[in-house]
């Protein structure tokens, strides 16, 4: 029977997780740094979301895990960090991002007033409990009082009985059955040895003074220098440093206080101290979240040199396809793996379903010939009486009836029945393999009526803008035009000003110097960072004579009402539908338990109900599964209205500013689409023509004349600059 491992009591949906078990597996020795069990089986509470799977990872491989949301893909990576799976070794060292901020909290909530490269050393608990041993063992090697030095020495010795029995009860918690009854032992004698620890540790101002405490007390030392010299703990502030340079942060923000700092630059905190931390095992969960183009570049590179195994989930196909070696897929509950990106795992999956197809059109063409001439033999047969003749009738139809299938094995040589197919099937051939695919997100943008009156929607002519009080300008002599139908993109290192001119577009912020000429008919759609927190604001406070929760439904039906539209709920509906929000989900599920991809569409949803002359996207892929980006993308090719879009996602911005195509931007093969029906639609409308690709910085707006390919090349530039600086200091 496979043992049960539980979460903590309190949470209310605990991740329950099993797998089977054996005492000659590979995973009960503490040696191995790999991991490699049968059967996992993952929940939480009544929902499964992954089904007797086998879950491996080998030692030092880079794997990037990809899935729908709401798959089970974080929920995973936090069963494998907390070691809720029976089986993981016990000596493995897992990191998840997300329980390094769960410490910065912490941290913050102590008051502690450090800075931010403190705050990032002090992230690494290993090292810092080492540093705090070492201070105490130095002081109880120099004290002059042998009492003294005892009582350091009980001190560290209870702290490290205590950190026993903290781990055994997390064992114990997790395991039931015979192994469960052997952890609550182990448990029941770390508690006595806690015992045992505070009573030497109380009575030790009246106790005798142990003759080689001293002694003691200097192998404790020697110990704990090895430690921290496994740990490079001389190097530690450095490579923090260099980390956090390499994530965006200046010198002075390094020597600020951490306190100071934003969610997003906390967050990246949080990453910079993930990275720093030594692990066997490194899970990262959507780590380019709040991070620009240079820092997700230097990401890819720091990531790429890691000897540790690495596991990252990322909405970034780019960023994903240039840091992984092989491939994790969660789908319909079960993990597949593939030796490759995922862009290369897409090219063999379409590879795959057209041979597949073609090899069942060749079987279907050659049973309606068998069947034809079993037709032509029965009749012939009974016009002639030739025996000969019945019995080839009865050969093949005996040959259909209990032979036919796939004439190849799954490696592709010719089958042979006891080889590959041993064992009890109900017939002696299989049929041929179907690709197991989930089925293609759609998403429906309307486009817009074309304007009455003709001229350009947008034109910045020179524009200046200063915040109040500020001795220079922001952004200055900005000048650009968007016309009917064109498309561009704003990209830059975060804090240039890419948000601060949506607002000038929008008209929330005026212009101190320069002019802004607006069509008189423009209309935008308006997608705003902050459009998935607004929602969820939206989803706790509500209507105050609402009695039932905010859902989908009855926020867009809200949001209309408000601005004097009436919808009629059908077409409420078929709107929402369009986005993946259909029937109970709309109108039954609270606003509050959407999925951040979930709401990034209805947001989406709310902007191009009544289609505008222009969408203006500031990072709308941050909260979405690539599936869903790729549906989006899709979408706005078809879309004959303008689009403005502010993004750090390389492919995103190829795919609907620079008119690239969407199959050749996600693969690059050469295999001959033309007869593949599910490429037909792929491209959508190339009529409409590439847009313009400009990069703000520098208080400036520079037209990137190779587009978002130029614009990747300077970053990388700057990056080998740094880099090169860095070596001579």
């Amino acid at each position: 029977m496979a043992p049960k491992a539980k979460a903590a009591p309190k949470n209310l949906n605990p991740i329950i997780a099993t797998s089977q078990q054996s005492r000659f597996h590979t995973e009960t020795l503490d040696t191995t740094l790999e991991i490699d069990l049968k059967a996992v089986t993952i929940s939480i509470g009544e929902r499964e979301l992954i089904s007797s799977s086998h879950l491996r990872l080998k030692e030092g491989i880079r794997y990037g895990l990809v899935g729908r949301n709401g798959s089970g893909k974080s929920t995973l990576l936090t069963a494998i960090s907390e070691k809720l799976i029976p089986g993981l070794s016990p000596s493995i060292r897992i990191l998840l991002l997300s329980q390094v901020e769960d410490s910065a909290r912490a941290t913050e909530a102590q008051g502690e007033s450090i800075n931010v490269l403190q705050h990032v050393v002090k992230g690494d608990k290993e090292r810092q409990a080492a540093v705090e041993e070492l201070e105490a063992l130095t002081k109880a090697t120099e004290s002059t009082s042998l009492r003294e030095t005892q009582r350091i020495v009980y001190g560290l010795r209870l702290n490290v009985r205590r950190r026993e029995l903290v781990e055994a009860k997390k064992v114990a918690s997790r395991r039931s059955g015979a192994r469960g009854k052997d952890a609550r032992l182990e448990e029941i004698k770390a508690e006595e040895n806690v015992r045992q620890a505070e009573l030497l540790l109380e009575g030790v101002d009246t106790a005798d003074i142990v003759p080689d405490i001293m002694n003691q007390a200097l192998d404790m030392l020697q110990n704990i220098q090895v430690t921290l010299e496994l740990l490079e703990t001389s190097s530690t502030e450095a490579r923090a440093a260099t980390i956090l340079s390499g994530l965006g942060f200046t010198q002075e923000m390094i020597d600020g206080p951490y306190t100071s700092l934003s969610g997003g630059w906390r967050s990246r905190c949080s990453l910079a101290t993930s990275l720093l931390v030594h692990s066997d095992v490194l899970l990262l969960d959507e780590p380019s979240n709040f991070l620009d183009l240079e820092a997700i570049i230097w990401l890819e590179g720091f990531l790429s040199g890691q000897s540790r195994t690495l596991v990252l989930i990322s909405h970034d196909q780019d960023f994903l396809n240039n840091v992984v070696e092989e491939t994790i897929i969660l789908r319909n509950k079960t993990l597949e793996y593939f030796e490759g990106t995922p862009a290369a795992f897409e090219v063999n999956e379409r590879k795959k379903s057209k041979q597949l197809t073609s090899a069942q059109e060749v079987l279907d063409k050659k049973r309606e010939h068998i069947e034809k001439s079993i037709q032509q033999g029965i009749a012939s047969a009974k016009k002639t009486g030739d025996e000969n003749r019945q019995r080839m009738v009865k050969s093949r139809q005996k040959k259909l009836d209990e032979r036919w299938g796939a004439e190849t094995s799954a490696k592709g040589t010719r089958f042979k029945l006891n080889r590959d197919m041993a064992g009890y099937f109900n017939s002696n051939r299989a049929d041929v393999d179907k690709v197991v695919t989930e089925p293609r997100i759609k998403i429906n943008i309307e486009s817009p009526e074309k304007l009455r009156t003709t001229g350009d929607l947008i034109h910045f002519d020179a524009v200046e803008y200063r915040f109040p009080r500020a001795k220079k300008p922001f952004l200055e002599d900005i000048t650009f035009t968007i016309n009917q139908g064109g498309r561009c993109a704003f990209v830059g290192a975060n804090g240039q000003g890419k948000s601060t001119l949506a607002k000038l577009i929008m008209g929330s912020l005026k212009p101190t110097k320069g002019n802004i000429v607006r069509h008189p008919l423009l209309k935008i759609g308006y997608f705003s960072q902050h459009s998935v927190e607004e929602l969820s604001i939206a989803s706790a406070v509500g209507p105050s004579d609402r009695d039932t929760p905010v859902t989908a439904l009855s926020h867009f039906m809200d949001h209309f009402m408000a601005q004097g539209v009436s919808v009629v709920e059908q077409d409420a509906r078929k709107c929402l539908g369009s986005f993946g929000l259909q029937g109970k989900i709309a109108s039954d599920t609270p606003l509050a338990q959407l999925s951040g991809g979930q709401k990034v569409r209805l947001a989406i949803a709310l902007i191009v109900f009544i289609p505008p002359p222009l969408l203006l996207l500031d990072e709308v892929t941050t909260h979405v599964d690539f599936p869903t980006i790729q549906a989006l993308a899709r979408a706005l090719k078809t879309f004959t209205g303008a689009i403005i879009i502010i993004t750090h996602d390389r492919w995103f911005s190829r795919v609907v500013i620079e008119g690239e195509s969407l199959r050749h931007a996600t693969f690059s093969d050469d295999a001959d689409d033309s007869d593949d029906p599910s490429s037909s639609d792929e491209d959508g409308d190339e009529s409409i023509p590439p847009g313009k690709t400009y990069r703000v910085g520098g208080g400036k707006l520079k037209l990137m004349e190779k587009g978002m390919a130029q614009y990747v090349a300077f970053v990388e530039r700057k990056l080998a600059r740094k880099k090169r600086e860095e070596a001579k200091s």
